[in-house]
C-alpha cells in the first residue's frame, strides 16, 4: 500500500499533509475497500510495516480515525475498525436512500425532456454491463467499485449540485458498508439496477424513484440483518436470510 502525496521532493513539505494524515488517508482508503473487516484488529507494529513507516504516525493516524469514527480505541488492547450498529447503518441510508431515489427521479426527467444525451446513457449502460460481467466471472472487489461508479454517474446526469454535494459526503460510508455484503447482495443489486435504467431511459421519474428507493432499502435491510460480529461478516443463519427476505417484502407492501 501506498501513502497519498508521499514527499519526494524538498520543496513539498509546507504543501503536503502531515505523516499522520497521510496514513490515516491510506488506512481509511483500505477499511472502505474492504482490506479490513467490520471490528478487524489493527496491530500497530504490523499497520507500520504494512505501509513502510514508524510506529509513532500509525499510532497517531489511529487517533484521527477514532475522531472520525472508522477506527475504535481500546483500552490496552489497541485500535480496531469500527463495527457500525444497526442505528448508524439506518441513518446512513435512510439518507442515501432519499437523495438517491432523488436523483434517480430527476435524471428521468431530464431523459424525458431531451436534456440527456445517448452518449451519456450509454456511459451508464458501460458502467452496468462492466459490473454484471465482473459478477459472473466471480465476485471481486471490482464489483464493488463499479457499484459506486454507476450510482455516481445517475446522481451526476441528475444536474444538481446540491443533490451531488450531500451525496459525495456520505459515499465513502456507502461504499464501505457495501462491501460488507458485496458477495451476497451483487447479483440481485444487478437486477435492481438494471430495473432503475430502464425505467430511467423511458423517462418515467416516479417509476426510477420508487426502483431507486427499493434498491437502496434491500441493501440496508441487508446489512442490518448481517452478524457483524462474525469474522466474515457473513449473515448469520438461515432465519436471518428468511427475516431480510421477510423485511423486503414489508418495505415492498408499505411502498405500495
Amino acid at each position: 500500500m501506498q501513502l497519498a502525496g508521499e514527499r519526494e521532493r524538498p520543496g513539498l513539505e509546507d504543501r503536503s499533509p502531515p505523516l499522520r494524515i497521510q496514513i490515516a488517508s491510506s488506512i481509511k482508503a483500505a477499511i472502505v475497500r474492504g482490506e479490513w473487516g467490520f471490528g478487524a484488529h489493527l496491530i500497530e507494529v504490523e499497520t507500520a510495516a504494512r505501509l513502510g513507516v514508524s510506529r509513532i504516525p500509525v499510532r497517531e493516524a489511529f487517533q484521527v480515525l477514532a475522531s472520525e469514527g472508522w477506527v475504535d480505541l481500546r483500552s490496552n488492547h489497541g485500535a480496531f475498525v469500527h463495527r457500525p450498529t444497526a442505528r448508524e447503518i439506518d441513518e446512513v441510508f435512510s439518507v442515501r436512500t432519499a437523495l438517491e431515489s432523488e436523483a434517480a427521479s430527476q435524471l428521468a426527467r431530464r431523459v424525458h425532456l431531451g436534456h440527456v444525451s445517448s452518449d451519456e446513457i450509454g456511459l451508464l449502460r458501460r458502467i452496468f454491463e462492466n459490473g454484471r460481467a465482473d459478477i459472473a466471472h466471480g465476485i471481486s472487489s471490482d464489483v464493488v467499485d463499479h457499484n459506486a461508479e454507476l450510482h455516481s454517474c445517475i446522481v451526476r446526469l441528475a444536474d444538481n449540485k446540491v443533490l451531488a454535494s450531500f451525496t459525495s459526503s456520505i459515499e465513502e460510508r456507502v461504499r464501505w458498508y457495501f462491501a460488507a455484503i458485496a458477495v451476497r447482495r451483487a447479483p440481485a443489486s444487478w437486477e435492481e439496477h438494471a430495473g432503475v435504467i430502464e425505467a430511467i431511459e423511458r423517462g418515467n421519474s416516479e417509476e426510477s424513484r420508487e426502483r431507486m428507493w427499493m434498491h437502496c432499502d434491500r441493501s440496508r435491510l441487508g446489512l442490518i440483518t448481517l452478524d457483524l460480529a462474525t469474522p466474515e461478516n457473513q449473515v448469520a443463519s438461515t432465519g436471518d436470510l428468511d427475516r431480510f427476505e421477510d423485511l423486503c417484502v414489508e418495505a415492498q407492501e408499505s411502498k405500495g
